[in-house]
């Protein structure tokens, strides 16, 4: 039995077939744990005008302070393509640990922005600062309204002398 072009042809495409099935599964099944963050983020704050590389950003940064839940964001990280369309969180028990994983992403992320800083204007493009942790920057609030460009100045140059 001699190996002829077509048999060498078909072994060669159905090895890389394969080979580019396997590496696909490997990656689907170990997972990205920033992704299922930057999915959660995306599908429940894309209404407001977010820069979507931030939600990456931050996704980053959550993985890296969130360590002791490294496995866990793993595993669930094999759905993140899935749950940026679909999410089981309507019909889970308030206290489920997948709730609270995504009102923890969502509540820590819009903390980390300037959301609240310029009243929870949801027209307005939202900027992402910082990481929002209050053990390590304490002094922060991201509550305390800012100036916008000088307005705080002609507000006080607007009103009347008593």
């Amino acid at each position: 039995m001699s190996l002829r072009r077509r048999r060498f042809l078909l072994i060669g495409a159905g090895s890389a077939v394969g080979l580019v099935t396997t590496l696909g599964v490997g990656r689907w099944y170990r997972g990205d744990p920033p992704s299922v963050i930057a999915a959660i983020l995306e599908r429940r704050l894309g209404y407001l005008q977010v820069d979507k590389a931030s939600f990456a950003r931050f996704a980053v940064d959550y993985v890296e302070t969130r360590k002791e839940y490294q496995r866990e964001l793993s595993l669930l990280a094999m759905l993140s393509l899935p749950y940026r369309y679909v999410t089981p969180y309507p019909w889970l028990k308030s206290g489920h640990s997948l709730r609270r994983l995504e009102d923890n992403v969502v509540s820590r992320y819009l903390l980390s922005t300037d959301f609240f800083a310029h009243g929870a204007d949801e027209a307005r493009p939202v900027a992402y600062i910082e990481f929002h942790d209050p053990y390590s920057i304490a002094c922060r609030n991201p509550f305390a309204p800012r100036p916008d460009d000088g307005a705080a100045a002609h507000a006080t140059a607007d009103r009347p002398r008593t």
